[in-house]
């Protein structure tokens, strides 16, 4: 009798471990499951050609931003300025507006440049639009400036998803919604609003299930334990 009852104890504890085991295992890989999208990711500006982006919309802007806007706008969207040109271009072609390059008579087949190219990115950028709306629909009508309306509807929201990020308008790894963009105010004073989100981002955050998941596991080891107590107290000396 007292075998069997020291079989009993030992096997009600490998399970116990077993259980506990287990569910250690199961809040490890839950959140990953449940997330319906990628972990956000801060997007900095490109200080150099960018290798590799978070998988978010506006690390795809970024990969557009490089390759359609960075030759006019800079690599940290500072603009057009002497020092970008001095660092990025050969000394024969830092001026850009001379004749022969994209002055008043450019090359063949080019295009002619304003004298003035604006930061998209730093203090007062992109405030001479009153919202995103606006700022997308120039951008998709003008842009890039030798090609406009080159680029796909997707990548255009995804280019300004980057730009509004990269200057606090909207939080890192915010998903745009098109329908949103009228509620994103860019003028001057206007605060930063929280945008809508698309239907792939309305999943519980990962930290929220680790805590849930947590308070689960601790209440079952103490269910448990508890119960391994009583049948010891319980047990006849």
């Amino acid at each position: 009798m007292i075998l069997n009852m020291q079989t009993s104890a030992s096997f009600q504890c490998r399970l116990a471990l077993a259980i506990c085991f287990g569910l250690a295992v199961l809040a490890l890989i839950l959140p990953a499951q449940t997330s319906a999208a990628p972990a956000a990711q801060v997007t900095s500006t490109p200080p150099n050609q960018p290798t590799a982006t978070p998988l978010t919309q506006a690390g795809h802007g970024k990969d557009v931003f490089w390759l359609n806007c960075m030759p006019c706008h800079g690599d940290q969207g500072q603009g057009l300025t002497d020092e970008f040109r001095t660092r990025q271009y050969p000394p024969e072609d830092t001026n850009c507006w001379k004749s022969g390059c994209h002055g008043e008579r450019p090359y063949a087949n080019g295009f002619t440049l304003p004298k003035a190219v604006p930061a998209l990115i730093g203090p007062g950028a992109l405030q001479r639009f009153n919202t995103a709306q606006e700022m997308v629909a120039f951008i998709r009508k003008a842009m890039p400036f030798n090609a406009p309306g080159s680029l796909s509807d997707e990548q255009y929201l995804q280019v300004s998803a980057f730009l509004l990020e990269s200057n606090q308008r909207i939080p890192a790894g915010s998903q745009l919604n098109p329908a949103a963009l009228a509620a994103i105010e860019l003028r001057a004073g206007s605060l930063t609003p929280t945008p809508v989100l698309s239907d792939d981002q309305t999943s519980l955050p990962a930290s929220y299930v680790n805590t849930v998941v947590g308070i689960v596991i601790f209440l079952l080891v103490a269910t448990v334990l508890s119960f391994m107590t009583r049948q010891r107290r319980s047990r006849p000396s």
